[in-house]
């Protein structure tokens, strides 16, 4: 007699997600203590993208003690309870959304939490990681080396205009694509790139 075995069926539907999607975007550090209201702009526009490709969004933000190491080395910032703690206010509405994840570091790169790190290799598929935010280029180098680690190889693509890098870009620029990671200057060549590594596979409208 057949039974309906409700974790099969589950692990079957996550496969299924886990199959359709093929872009992941990371947005770090954005907190309510250091709003940047243009950045704000210009990835809600980012999100909005994704979203509508069918990917993942994912914040990552600080959640230090005043005791941690992250802090006796680089100053009072990002302490549980307060502003630098606290996803800045426009996203907190997308947390709520399906395909959303919100990670804590308490070290400056953020690829050391072990939930992002499982769940990155969960998507077998992943053609294109998006970065955004405040101090990315840690993260993306440590990324880069992590997808080394674990065999995989989506395009990993920054748009300068949806970070805080300026002039010290031009010479971090360099050494990121060493590590494989494509910089535009903003989210328009950011769409022709997408284009030209045929990223995009879904219209929703």
């Amino acid at each position: 007699m057949w039974k309906y075995d409700r974790e099969a069926e589950f692990k079957k539907m996550l496969n299924a997600e886990r199959n359709r999607v093929n872009s992941f975007l990371y947005i770090l550090n954005m907190n309510n203590e250091n709003r940047n209201e243009e950045l704000i702009k210009k990835q809600l526009k980012l999100i909005k993208q994704v979203r509508d490709n069918m990917g993942i969004v994912n914040f990552v933000i600080d959640k230090h003690e005043l005791d941690s190491v992250e802090v006796k080395r680089n100053g009072v910032h990002g302490i549980i309870g307060t502003l630098g703690s606290d996803l800045v206010d426009e996203y907190k509405s997308e947390i709520s959304k399906p395909y959303t994840r919100i990670y804590y570091k308490n070290n400056r790169n953020g690829i050391y939490n072990r939930a992002l790190q499982d769940d990155i290799t969960c998507y077998k598929n992943l053609k294109e990681i998006l970065i955004a935010g405040i101090d990315v280029y840690d993260f993306a180098i440590g990324l880069s080396n992590y997808l080394d680690e674990v065999n995989m190889n989506p395009k990993i693509m920054i748009s300068r205009d949806t970070t805080d890098m300026k002039e010290s870009f031009f010479h971090l620029n360099g050494l990121l694509e060493d590590r494989g990671i494509d910089v535009v200057e903003n989210l328009d060549y950011l769409d022709q790139l997408e284009k030209v590594y045929k990223l995009k596979k879904w219209v929703v409208f």
